[in-house]
């Protein structure tokens, strides 16, 4: 019977340093999984930004084409815009050369009023000054 005590205290010894075994190989490999996961992270993360780096170069040659291409269809749509809405307020070219003529007429008649004018002073002759005579004094 004094056998079995021991043997009692020799597997639960054991069970003991076998959970302590497995619980630093856990350790270990757990400490070992972060460690490769920060230089795996760290290379995943340097592939990330250079893929980003030779996309925004792609996107960028994209955007450079293309700006010219948009902003020439937004001056077409804009010119475009403008000219209906001449047409709405009936501002075509027709009444651009009517207006050139209107403004042509207005130099005309600012002329012609100018002649007038001066006709008219010259017509209108100075008054002459009115003299005064002088009436001797009463005696009383």
């Amino acid at each position: 019977m004094s056998d079995k005590p021991k043997k009692d205290i020799d597997v639960a010894r054991k069970i003991w340093l076998a959970g302590i075994g497995a619980y630093g190989r856990a350790i270990g490999d757990a400490t070992e999984a972060y460690a490769k996961m920060g230089r795996e992270t760290t290379k995943v993360f340097e592939d990330l930004v250079g893929k980003g780096e030779e996309l925004e170069g792609k996107v960028s040659m994209a955007a450079k084409a293309y700006v010219p291409e948009f902003a020439e269809k937004q001056r077409a749509q804009v010119e475009d815009r403008m000219e209906r809405m001449k047409a709405a307020l009936g501002l075509s070219e027709a009444t651009a050369d009517q207006q050139e003529h209107i403004e042509s007429i207005e130099k005309r008649l600012d002329a012609i009023e100018e002649k007038i004018d001066a006709i008219l002073a010259a017509v209108e002759k100075p008054k002459a000054p009115r003299k005064r005579t002088s009436k001797p004094a009463t005696k009383k």
